[in-house]
């Protein structure tokens, strides 16, 4: 224990050294504002990749230096930086937390995955595909990590049926986690990076509305998940060909049961018809919280468990996407680094493959707020198809255990190995970027 905390504390010496370091050293062409933002960029990135404090703190760390070192710079007030931490694109997440947070305390969640476990049917085949569209769907509302909880849960029940060399044993336990994943890719509040391109482009008065995102998304969400349970099926073919599945009834019929169906189903009405009632997402996201609270539904102490580190953590991405782009950093990284020379294309390619690689080995949101400003800067690059890009992209997180909490979830099982997830991951992860940078290009760019 006192040895990772001296790692930690020594991690959090050389990121202050590394804010120093840009800061103090004079780099030949780049204005002041904007060396100041990029000893800033350099001290979080660090933070973020090391964890050497909690991801979220390091926002507040990032917030305290913009506004005493860059906030006298650009002569603005010191709330400048404040702003993005409660953004539109933060209320829309805190929306779908406090949805979140009502499914599983009146168990809606469980109730919808029981009901699809019921419809799979015996063969392996279909109940691998239960147990992943019924994953992938509740990530689009909610956390993925609680959704693979949940279905690891009930996939528990599976594995004490199986033989021990079983190949479903670990086509279950990988589907599971990958589908999370996937999942979270299918609506602006499924992942945080969702809603960090959303918030970004908003920010450049650029709207894309809940049912838009969709509309591109899930299609891919769709050919991710298929590909996934095709291809664990031919790397761990199931032994048996009929698995009997019980499935406890855990639904309930009480009123505060009743509020919350009543309130996710109005909220997602609300969402997908933004563009006929011309009601911003953000706004419709405090319903859910003004009812559910106002209600008694939830609770205080409901309240407290809403994933505000998550909400921190994205607000100072968004105030470090702010800095580098208000400051002159992008342009100045953008004519320094001569991506620009480039076609639009290749850049988005670059930044999508550079995006699915780095998300695999820190918090996706991380990724996200630390490339999509970048990517945006790019002149001649359609910033929505970037922004969009690169949140999908950041989702593709399949190669190791630590590449998000699904992965650890699922690993912690003791049914699979790294080599399990990292042989099919890999490919899942290619067959993403793939998509993105062929078929989905080019829908990004006639919708966007």
């Amino acid at each position: 224990m006192a040895k990772s905390s001296t790692k930690k504390l020594l991690f959090f010496l050389v990121s202050l050294a590394l804010f120093a370091l840009f800061y103090l050293i004079p780099i030949k062409g780049m204005p002041h504002k904007a060396q100041i933002a990029l000893s800033i960029f350099a001290m979080g990135a660090f933070l973020w990749i090391t964890e050497a404090i909690p991801l979220h703190i390091t926002s507040f760390v990032i917030l305290l230096f913009l506004s005493i070192f860059l906030v006298p710079e650009m002569k603005v007030k010191y709330t400048y930086f404040f702003a993005p931490f409660f953004s539109g694109a933060i209320v829309l997440f805190l929306g779908g937390f406090t949805l979140a947070r009502a499914m599983k305390v009146y168990r809606l969640d469980e109730k919808f995955a029981d009901y699809i476990l019921r419809k799979s049917g015996t063969s392996p085949s279909s109940i691998l595909f239960g147990f992943m569209f019924a994953t992938a769907f509740l990530s689009m509302w909610m956390s993925n990590t609680a959704t693979t909880a949940l279905m690891m849960a009930v996939a528990l029940t599976i594995f004490h049926k199986l033989d021990p060399d079983d190949g479903f044993r670990k086509a279950l336990a990988l589907g599971i986690p990958f589908s999370a994943n996937v999942g979270g890719m299918g609506t602006p509040i499924g992942t945080p990076p969702n809603a960090i391109a959303m918030g970004l482009l908003r920010d450049k008065g650029i709207e894309i509305s809940f049912f838009k995102w969709m509309i591109f998304a899930v299609p891919l969400e769709l050919l991710l998940l298929l590909f996934t349970w095709f291809l664990l099926l031919k790397f761990f073919p199931p032994k048996k060909k009929r698995i009997e599945l019980k499935v406890e009834d855990t639904s309930r019929n009480d009123t505060p049961t009743r509020i919350t169906a009543f309130t996710l189903v109005l909220t997602v009405i609300l969402w997908l018809t933004s563009s006929i009632h011309h009601i911003k997402d953000a706004i419709i996201a405090i319903v859910p919280v003004i009812i559910l609270f106002g209600t008694g539904t939830l609770c205080k102490d409901d309240f407290y468990f809403l994933g505000w580190d998550v909400l921190m953590l994205m607000g100072g991405g968004l105030a470090l996407g702010l800095a580098a782009q208000k400051s002159g950093l992008n342009a100045w990284l953008i004519q320094a680094t001569g991506i620009s020379a480039l076609s639009p294309y290749w850049v988005f390619v670059g930044f999508v493959a550079l995006t699915g690689i780095i998300t695999n080995f820190m918090s996706n949101t991380s990724t996200a707020a630390l490339v999509i400003p970048i990517a945006m800067a790019m002149s001649g690059v359609n910033p929505s198809i970037m922004a969009v890009g690169i949140a999908l992209a950041a989702s593709s997180s399949m190669l190791l255990p630590v590449s998000t909490p699904p992965n650890a979830i699922a690993y912690g099982s003791g049914v699979i190995k790294v080599k399990d997830m990292f042989t099919t991951g890999i490919i899942i992860t290619l067959v993403c970027i793939l998509l993105l940078v062929s078929i989905f290009y080019g829908v990004l760019g006639f919708l966007l």
